[in-house]
This record gives C-alpha cells, sequence and structure tokens, in this order.
C-alpha cells in the first residue's frame, strides 16, 4: 500500500528527528496495528494481553528504531519490526506461563471489554476460517499486510484487476459469515 502524503511527510519528519512528527507517525499507525495484532495473536497471549497493549508494545519499539529505517518499503519495515515484537511477547508469555500457575494480565482493559473483544477477535478469526483459501489470503495481503493491489496481484499470480474483483467478493462472504 502507498504510503499516504502526510504519513510520508511525518516519517521523513521524524527521521530527521521532529519527536511530534514521530508522535504523530505512531499514532496515526495505532489503529491499523491493533487490527494487525488482534488477527496474528494466539488465545494463549490474548489471555494475557489485550491487542490494544500489544499494538501500544509494538509502537514503543518503532519509537525505538525509526531511525535505523533506511528506506525502501516503509510497510515491509513496520511489519517485519512488529512480527519480531510480537514473537517476542508470546514467548514472554510462554515464559510467564511456564513459571506461574495462575495467569496474570497485562492489560488495564475491564474485564467485560476484554470479553468483547475476544469474542469479536473469534468470531472474525472463525469467518475467515470458513472462506475459500484464495479469500483469505487475499484479505490478509490487502488488509493485514496493506500491500498494494499490484503486489497482492504478483504475489497471488493474478492480474490486478482479477485482484480487485477478489477482494470484493472476499469481503463480501466475509460480511455475510459473519453476519450468520
Amino acid at each position: 500500500m502507498a504510503i499516504p502524503d502526510e504519513t510520508l511527510h511525518e516519517l521523513q519528519a521524524a527521521l530527521e528527528g521532529n519527536e511530534e512528527a514521530r508522535g504523530v507517525l505512531l499514532e496515526r499507525l495505532r489503529p491499523r496495528l491493533v487490527l494487525w495484532a488482534a488477527a496474528r495473536m494466539p488465545d494463549a497471549l490474548r489471555a494475557r494481553l489485550d491487542p490494544e497493549d500489544a499494538a501500544q508494545e509494538i509502537l514503543l519499539t518503532l519509537h525505538r528504531k525509526l531511525e535505523k529505517f533506511e528506506g525502501g518499503n516503509f510497510h515491509a519495515w513496520l511489519f517485519t519490526v512488529a512480527n519480531n515484537r510480537l514473537r517476542d511477547l508470546i514467548e514472554h508469555s510462554a515464559a510467564l506461563k511456564r513459571r506461574t500457575p495462575e495467569p496474570q494480565s497485562f492489560s488495564q482493559t475491564s474485564p467485560s471489554s476484554a470479553a468483547i473483544r475476544a469474542e469479536s477477535a473469534v468470531r472474525l478469526r472463525s469467518a475467515l476460517g470458513r472462506l475459500a483459501a484464495d479469500y483469505r489470503e487475499v484479505i490478509r495481503l490487502r488488509r493485514f499486510e496493506e500491500l498494494e493491489t499490484a503486489a497482492v496481484a504478483q504475489a497471488m499470480g493474478r492480474s490486478p484487476n482479477a485482484v480487485r474483483l477478489l477482494y470484493f467478493r472476499a469481503l463480501k462472504a466475509l460480511k455475510l459469515e459473519l453476519e450468520k
């Protein structure tokens, strides 16, 4: 996915040392990272950590590592950092589980909010699991990996127009599955 002009401006300013631009950039990335983390967090980690808290951990890592971005595909770099941080959180959670018999929560959300989020995530994963493999793949690449249509087309071995149509059909099928 192409970086919007305002995000590109903030990225450039942040790389030049502008702390305010860095904060705005990271805040702009937050909603995407929450969705991304929610889609990838295993249940064992979700029991200990809310997706919003996982996204915050990823944002903190991005804040520390942003100056190491050397150009190129920002989204690819961003999600590589996010994948690595999520893997660390999973490993840390597994280590805690081995050390402590009762679960500890890192989340500051209420139990009812956490339950609602967990139920929504389960419904979404379940609905995605019932979709055809091509539908799941195009949704993953477009929504979670945020690849441009051309990149998705290349990854899936299809034309850009075929990917657009497949994506539209996949979203329609996902909506129907969620309504069940």
